[in-house]
């Protein structure tokens, strides 16, 4: 799990972080969050998929870090266009091969759903570069959203992935059905709330993706206490559960602002707290389990 290779990504956003300066990383973290996702989280989800990444990967990458370091120079955006236009193609690849074969196995639309929440992620990514507000949202919403779809979306869907490719029973196909519709729940909520409604849907939707979240929790702390996996593997999903759950009281707690305010649980402290435990400690350390544990397909 600690081998250079392995560590190398780790190097990278931490260099990224060196040169974007603390005054951008005090109010764009997320921004650096949306950076370590593609460069640590998405090839590694990529490769748990069955999709191993090669130099065209890590061109589209640097060019989306290159692109947040000049932010918000106009040039940003077409620094990072590779890296849309290659997570596009990867699940267009994906969807017509389902439509083509009609294999609708559960794994199958997983991965094909998998790298639609990598690309709508990259897409705000593009959005939030390029200075564009999608129905008025303010501008650390949209670069939030990016965020989102790379770790709750992409990372979520990636981990359930393995889980039912690991153990298909009924909890693991249960978990696979959640995590098809519960990205969508939460944006449509957060969208209804944006636009002035009532914000009970997102209250409820994200209660909903709470419970999932919990789910994929407690199948891996199970497989980490019971799975005879390698033992770094099982103590990479331990870790990663501990700070999924905190990531997930955080987020049920920032659901509730309106009936259960809290002064602490705001935007610019969930962006850090919130977002890095999730991205940081959840997204990275259970996918590297995965990818020590070696589903079967994922060889």
């Amino acid at each position: 799990m600690f081998s250079a290779r392995n560590l190398a990504p780790m190097a990278g956003w931490l260099l990224f972080l060196l040169l974007a300066g603390h005054e951008f990383l005090l109010q764009h973290w997320e921004g650096a969050l949306v950076v370590f996702a593609a460069l640590a989280l998405v090839p590694t989800g990529l490769q748990l998929l069955g999709v191993f990444p090669g130099y065209g990967y890590w061109f589209a990458a640097a060019g989306l870090a290159v692109g947040y370091l000049l932010y918000p120079h106009p040039s940003a955006v077409f620094f990072a266009l590779p890296y849309l236009l290659l997570a596009s193609w990867l699940l267009l690849q994906d969807v017509l091969n389902l439509l083509v074969f009609r294999k609708f196995t559960l794994n199958k639309v997983l991965r094909a759903v998998a790298t639609g929440y990598w690309t709508t992620g990259a897409a705000w990514a593009m959005c939030w570069l390029a200075g564009i507000r999608p129905l008025g949202f303010d501008a650390v919403i949209v670069g939030l959203t990016a965020a989102h779809f790379h770790v709750a979306g992409f990372v979520l869907t990636v981990a359930v992935y393995c889980l039912f490719s690991y153990q298909p029973d009924r909890v693991n196909r249960l978990l696979g059905g959640a995590a098809l519709i519960g990205m969508p729940l939460v944006a449509t909520g957060i969208t209804l709330t944006q636009l002035g409604y009532s914000p009970w849907v997102e209250q409820v939707s994200a209660a909903f993706f709470a419970v999932f979240a919990l789910g994929v929790l407690v199948q891996h702390l199970r497989l980490a206490v019971q799975s005879p996996i390698h033992a770094a593997a099982r103590l990479a999903w331990a870790v990663g559960a501990v700070c999924l759950l905190a990531g997930a009281a955080l987020a049920s707690l920032y659901a509730l602002r309106f009936s259960l305010p809290i002064y602490w649980v705001n935007i610019p402290n969930m962006k850090i707290w919130h977002g890095t435990l999730n991205a940081v400690g959840f997204g990275w350390l259970t996918l590297q389990g995965w990818k020590l544990s070696t589903p079967p397909d994922a060889a």
